[in-house]
């Protein structure tokens, strides 16, 4: 697939809210490792960490990862549920979309 391709398809995941929330809870699902319905901060951590190396960065900083973790938890309980997860998500493939 090329990048417009590619971009015409994330550009249509992103703006369909039923697909992509499926997508999202496949995701969260797979990120939520003891299935215990929120990410707590030592599985975002790993998430991170395996999202940068999918993109070719080497061992993101820990502050930075807390300073993310932090901002997703919009109701500053110490977890992410699955909208501040799915919020994040969003971010990452329309971050994706503009770099194309």
């Amino acid at each position: 697939m090329e990048n417009t391709e590619v971009r015409k398809y994330l550009l249509a995941l992103v703006n369909d809210d039923k697909i992509f929330t499926e997508m999202a809870e496949e995701a969260f699902e797979a990120v939520d490792a003891n299935g215990n319905g929120v990410i707590e901060n030592e599985e975002f951590k790993k998430c991170a960490v395996e999202v940068a190396h999918g993109f070719g960065i080497e061992n993101p900083e820990q502050s930075n990862i807390e300073d993310i973790y932090k901002k997703l938890d919009s109701d500053s309980n110490g977890t992410l549920d699955f909208e501040e997860f799915k919020k994040y998500i969003r971010e990452i493939v329309c971050m994706i979309i503009e770099e194309m």
